[in-house]
């Protein structure tokens, strides 16, 4: 049953990546760096933090939650293609601000997100 509930709730987050990349993306459109992609990986980071603030103490919840939702939500090879796509197309710059944005960012959001839930 627990996988069954892990590929739901991959669903899940797999589909509103989507949505919410595609609407951030779409209302950003000449920002320097893709919006879309980091803005969803930052906000899954927070939450990510926010479920393992809370300490639960049932493995079929992690693997429902952050294995399934937030790891279909949350996409490392999508921040790897457009890193090297601005790489490619000579915008080290802006390569580099999105890589900074984007890793060091959810490190900092998931951090956010344990530490909101402790207090």
């Amino acid at each position: 049953m627990t996988i069954v509930l892990m590929l739901i709730a991959a669903g899940i987050g797999a589909v509103l990546r989507f949505l919410l990349g595609q609407t951030i993306s779409e209302r950003t459109k000449g920002f320097p760096i893709p919006l879309g992609m980091a803005a969803v990986n930052l906000l899954g980071s927070f939450g990510l933090g926010m479920f393992t603030g809370l300490g639960l103490d049932n493995p079929s919840a992690g693997i429902i939650i952050a294995t399934g939702f937030f790891g279909a939500f949350t996409t490392f090879s999508t921040f790897s293609i457009e890193a090297v796509q601005l790489m490619m197309n000579n915008r080290i710059k802006e390569s580099l601000l999105y890589i900074a944005v984007s890793a060091a960012g959810s490190l900092l959001a998931f951090w956010c997100g344990l530490i909101i839930i402790s207090i």
